[in-house]
């Protein structure tokens, strides 16, 4: 299921063309991914790549990157929105900053803010890379000469940096916030709440039966999803978007929760499963195939999941029939998993990774893009990153023929060659 905002348009200057024609000599970029996971229900499917298929998916490479502009800083998020990259940014000061999706050419600060350590950024639909739209961002005070931190807030600001509205939001542990319709969700502790996203105000709050975690609300169907650790293991709870009541609660096989077409995908110790949006159900649970596995994607034939041991595979999303297992951990490493959320589109798989292991008596780290055929499960491409990308913010995003991921201390996009 594609939001209507993610209609594919061309930057200022650049043509527009139609997939399976010959590439311009300017690329061109579709009109945004404005949240992790490109859609309230953090799918990761990102269906507007007309140049990223499985050929031209062997042929990435870096072609810049933007490293932080101040020291200490470290990247927040970023997201695309018609033909401009915005980044998000916390340390000394916080930035929202502008670069030109294609060459990577700095557009400066729309927000500078010395008191606040920027994190989770969004686009709402509108204009937000230009003059227009909103943008939503996380941040936290902190304290320019002792670098305590203090509040955390969710911000709202014009695509020129104008401040529209600022909400306090709780100190509990939190996986973010997610935006559907005119609603914001965020989790944080055992509690649920949906801010209006003009104003800012509290439309409703539902408690949890146990803490969220760093584990982010979903939402498809008109049904908000939020898993939950409890005592007895994990559970996923359903609440109606315009009202907050329950809909339902069920106990699931793990915390990594993605849902899409009326169906929600968990993961964790307990397998790969799929339930019901409507009532929870059971559909299909597969406990063999992988040992732990964590995050996941759909392009709404094939449920594709990664591990924490170096293996992926790719389910139908029908009845759990497996498609295709892939082995890519390095030989001998002690960590092969992958921190990030993988995406999809134009029928590849991509996800970020990271492995370590000893080497003659040396530690090994290295992190890596991986593309994967989505229907095959064959490897297309393996592409170095540098150690500097070990940690970073969301998410992996797909636009024209690009490829980005905000690593820690600095951007990475990668382009067909």
């Amino acid at each position: 299921m594609v939001p209507v905002a993610l209609l594919l348009s061309a930057a200022p200057g650049l043509a527009l063309a139609v997939p399976g024609t010959e590439r311009p000599a300017a690329t061109v970029v579709d009109a945004g991914w404005r949240q992790d996971g490109n859609g309230p229900g953090r799918s990761g499917y990102q269906p507007v790549t007309p140049y990223l298929g499985t050929r031209s998916a062997a042929r990435l490479d870096t072609v810049w990157t933007a490293p932080v502009s101040r020291p200490d800083e470290q990247v927040g998020g970023a997201v695309v929105a018609d033909g401009v990259l915005l980044r998000s940014s916390g340390g000394p000061t916080g930035q929202i900053r502008r670069y030109d999706a294609v060459t990577g050419a700095d557009l400066g600060p729309v927000v500078d803010a010395p008191d606040r350590r920027f994190g989770q950024l969004a686009s709402v639909p509108g204009s937000a890379g230009g003059t227009g739209g909103t943008l939503l961002v996380e941040s936290q005070a902190i304290d320019v000469p002792s670098g305590d931190l203090g509040a955390r807030y969710l911000t709202s600001y014009t695509g020129r940096g104008d401040k529209r509205w600022e909400t306090p939001l709780p100190g509990e542990v939190s996986g973010g916030f997610t935006v559907v319709g005119d609603l914001v969700l965020r989790a944080a502790g055992a509690t649920l709440t949906a801010l209006r996203l003009d104003g800012g105000a509290v439309a409703w709050t539902a408690p949890l039966d146990g803490e969220a975690g760093l584990h982010p609300p979903v939402a498809d169907a008109g049904v908000a999803l939020q898993p939950f650790e409890a005592g007895t293991g994990t559970g996923l709870a359903a609440f109606d978007l315009r009202t907050g009541a329950r809909v339902w609660r069920q106990d699931v096989s793990g915390p990594w929760v993605i849902a899409a077409g009326g169906v929600a995908y968990t993961t964790g110790l307990s397998g790969v499963c799929a339930v019901s949006v409507a009532d929870g159900a059971r559909r299909w649970c597969d406990t063999r195939t992988l040992i732990d596995p964590r995050s996941a994607t759909t392009d709404g034939q094939t449920l594709m999941v990664l591990d924490a041991h170096g293996r992926a595979a790719g389910f139908a999303v029908r009845d759990g029939a497996v498609r295709w297992t892939r082995d890519w951990g390095m030989a001998g490493a002690e960590v092969a998993t992958s921190y990030w959320a993988p995406v999809t589109g134009g029928g590849v798989l991509y996800a970020v990774v990271y492995q370590f292991a000893i080497r003659d008596g040396a530690p090994v780290h290295r992190s890596e893009l991986l593309a994967f055929d989505a229907a095959a499960g064959t490897l297309l491409l393996r592409h170095e990153l540098a150690f500097d990308a070990l940690h970073g913010a969301e998410p992996l995003l797909l636009s024209g023929d690009h490829v980005y991921f905000a690593a820690l201390e600095k951007l990475f996009a990668l382009g067909v060659r």
